[in-house]
């Protein structure tokens, strides 16, 4: 189950997204759950995998959009970045930058099925 405290354990400051979802709790796990089963992170890893960066950039800066308006600093740091890589088109180990990003999905996404 996610709670607040489960959250500040792996490194997330809940106070900005709870203050973003009018510090609803139930609304902003709700918002959790639905951003981090958000298909984009799907299509994110073939595109790399692919080197199909425009791709790539379409779905990591729709993810940036949603991550960031939940205030997941986590995951949102690392997705700015390779946003921004993706945009220029710079060549770059990209699946290697994303492990962070999966990691802590991973972690998000088991939280919310328990």
């Amino acid at each position: 189950m996610l709670t607040l405290e489960k959250m500040k354990a792996i490194g997330i400051d809940p106070k900005d997204g709870l203050a973003r979802c009018m510090n609803n709790e139930a609304f902003f796990f709700k918002m959790i759950s639905m951003a981090v089963a958000n298909d984009y992170f799907d299509s994110l890893v073939p595109a790399l995998e692919k080197n199909d960066l425009e791709s790539a950039f379409e779905a990591a800066h729709a993810l940036k959009g949603v991550i960031g308006n939940l205030a997941l600093a986590p995951i949102y740091d690392p997705l700015a970045e390779m946003t921004e890589m993706l945009r220029a088109k710079k060549e770059a180990d990209y699946l290697s930058m994303y492990r962070p990003i999966k990691e802590m999905r991973d972690q998000l996404l088991a939280m919310t099925k328990d």
